[in-house]
């Protein structure tokens, strides 16, 4: 694969990741809109296939936002996406919607790969929806299967810690 093509590949790869995430529950948004991705630094390696961008990252398109201090993109021979790895202090991913369809997740480290369509949440992670949340040391959430899974916190004595919505 040359050089260029690689290139024209890789905003095609966080497209993907963007996309696939608009399917924990919220509203669909328009895939043909720009996807803008701001850092202070970027690295493409040809030979390993990958993308780096450091220094306050923000990716946006539509409805969603990411925000983390690094963004990794590692790709196959063919040049699609396998993982997306975003990092930070904590490295956040927000989708706008309806007030109580809000969502709002962060963590440490965010894994996404690509062909088994899985999100996880690793190190202080927390979802939030509307007024409910989870928090845990790891959230998966399996997009296929619209299944969220929590493993326990070892600084909450290895518990998982949910509130959800009642009457107000």
């Amino acid at each position: 694969m040359s050089k260029q093509e690689l290139t024209n590949k890789m905003p095609t790869f966080i497209i993907s990741f963007l996309a696939l995430l608009c399917l924990v529950g919220m509203p669909a948004y328009s895939s043909s809109e720009d996807l803008i991705v701001n850092s202070d630094n970027q690295d493409l390696n040809y030979k390993d296939k990958t993308l780096h961008f450091s220094g306050k990252v923000t990716v946006q398109q539509g409805n969603i936002s990411i925000f983390a201090d690094e963004l990794f993109v590692e790709t196959t021979d063919e040049g699609n996406s396998e993982k997306l790895i975003a990092k930070g202090s904590p490295a956040l991913f927000k989708q706008q919607g309806e007030a109580e369809q809000n969502i709002s997740s962060e963590a440490i480290e965010i894994i996404y790969l690509v062909e088994q369509q899985i999100l996880t949440l690793n190190g202080k992670a927390l979802f939030i929806q509307g007024s409910s949340q989870v928090s845990s040391d790891t959230i998966e959430f399996d997009l296929k299967a619209q299944r969220v899974k929590a493993e326990g916190n070892k600084n909450q004595e290895g518990r998982v810690t949910t509130r959800l919505k009642t009457k107000q």
